[in-house]
């Protein structure tokens, strides 16, 4: 089995979430590259990749956010399996269609929500396989991206955000906007590790786990994922 890589784009170590969880039991070989610190691939050949959120934007003009931009188009074009998080949602969108298809919200979506999944989302694709029609989930994003690129095909959507989950037309790339890598566990971690982040919001303790204990099922995104990534893997010569 080729490596799994490992893209973690914040800017100093955050805490476990379901994807380091759901890695570890895996056994797959895994690659971790710290973006911010100017770690970045020189091959391409890996079994799956996942780009995870970050507090930064897109459209950020830093060093690393250009290399990322121009290392994601090249693994969608080898067709290795992508998963990308919130901010791995918008990378990998800005980097495969252009810039032009993130938007930046007024306001934040953030707290406990729901997104809806389409009908061909939750009957042909490998992602969201399994999942309800109605899926609790947490978010926390100010930007996020268009539904409307003709190589995009939208696998989930809300009132407040029309593109929450996606997925490539040509290829195995998926973004999603809300974050199936928390539960309760996971979000108690994150919010001790950002408080500045969540205060400069307004958002508290209290509101980062109103609503928890529902998204348990989200977490099958990553577990599909992984899933797909080993049966992709176990057909290659």
């Amino acid at each position: 089995m080729k490596p799994f890589l490992y893209l973690d784009n914040y800017r100093y170590p955050q805490p476990a979430t379901r994807v380091d969880r759901a890695l570890t039991r895996t056994n797959l070989p895994v690659v971790r590259m710290r973006t911010n610190d100017d770690e970045f691939p020189t091959v391409e050949e890996f079994c799956g990749v996942y780009v995870s959120p970050s507090f930064d934007g897109a459209y950020d003009d830093e060093p690393w956010i250009h290399r990322l931009g121009d290392l994601l188009p090249a693994l969608a074009e080898s067709r290795v399996p992508m998963l990308g998080l919130c901010f791995g949602s918008q990378i990998l969108a800005a980097s495969m269609f252009g810039l032009d298809q993130i938007v930046v919200r007024d306001d934040r979506e953030k707290g406990h929500g729901t997104i809806r999944l389409t009908e061909d989302a939750r009957m042909s694709d490998p992602l969201t396989a399994g999942l309800p029609e109605v899926l609790p989930v947490f978010h926390w994003h100010r930007d996020e991206v268009r539904e409307d690129h003709p190589r995009v095909r939208v696998l989930a959507t809300s009132d407040r955000c029309r593109n929450q989950i996606w997925r490539w037309r040509d290829g195995p790339v998926w973004g999603v906007q809300p974050h199936p890598e928390f539960d309760r566990r996971s979000i108690t971690a994150w919010y001790a590790r950002n408080p500045a982040q969540f205060a400069a919001d307004g958002f508290g303790y209290v509101e980062m786990l109103t609503g928890s204990d529902r998204y348990e099922i989200a977490g099958r995104i990553i577990e599909n994922f992984l899933s797909y990534v080993q049966a992709d893997g176990s057909r290659s010569p």
